[in-house]
């Protein structure tokens, strides 16, 4: 722990690689209300249910892909 405290103060930066883990640990909710009030059109169009299937969903063009 001594080596890794002196190597995070002798940093300039530190940069960390995160997935989606990091956001649910801390609460983030990628379905609900936040979903429904700024999705629920995608929701109607492409039948997903949450922020997290929309990234990952096959739209038909890269367009729509960016319009999500």
């Amino acid at each position: 722990m001594e080596r890794l405290k002196n190597a995070l103060e002798a940093a300039d930066a530190v940069i960390i690689g995160a997935g989606a883990g990091l956001s649910t640990s801390a609460g983030f909710v990628y379905d609900g209300e936040r979903f429904h009030q700024n999705f629920s059109n995608f929701e109607t169009k492409y039948g997903f249910h949450d922020m997290y299937s929309g990234g990952f969903y096959p739209y038909s063009t890269p367009e729509e892909f960016w319009a999500y």
